[in-house]
């Protein structure tokens, strides 16, 4: 429960529900609020999403630290390998 408190995504979408808690208090009531609610409601599961997705990245390098490095790595080298990819397009195009 700690590591949702104390997440700093979590805490900016706590304050985000102050603000939109007095923008309905004070603000019109139409569909502009109802936006506003629904940005506020994917920020919050988003932040939780991502304290829990790093959660589990912790609890799975704990278990299987070797296995935890080489997908890191394994995804490291796809990334690198797309960006060169990428990059020899370019200079195709060009």
């Amino acid at each position: 429960m700690r590591k949702y408190l104390l997440n700093s995504a979590v805490l900016g979408s706590a304050f985000g529900a102050v603000n939109l808690l007095k923008a309905t208090k004070t603000g019109p009531r139409d569909w502009r609020l109802a936006l506003l609610w629904l940005g506020w409601i994917c920020s919050l599961a988003l932040a939780l999403g991502a304290v829990s997705q790093e959660s589990d990245e912790k609890r799975e390098q704990a278990e299987h630290p070797k296995d935890a490095r080489e997908k890191k790595q394994l995804k490291a080298d796809k990334k690198a390998a797309k960006k060169a990819a990428k990059s020899r397009k370019i200079v195709l195009s060009a």
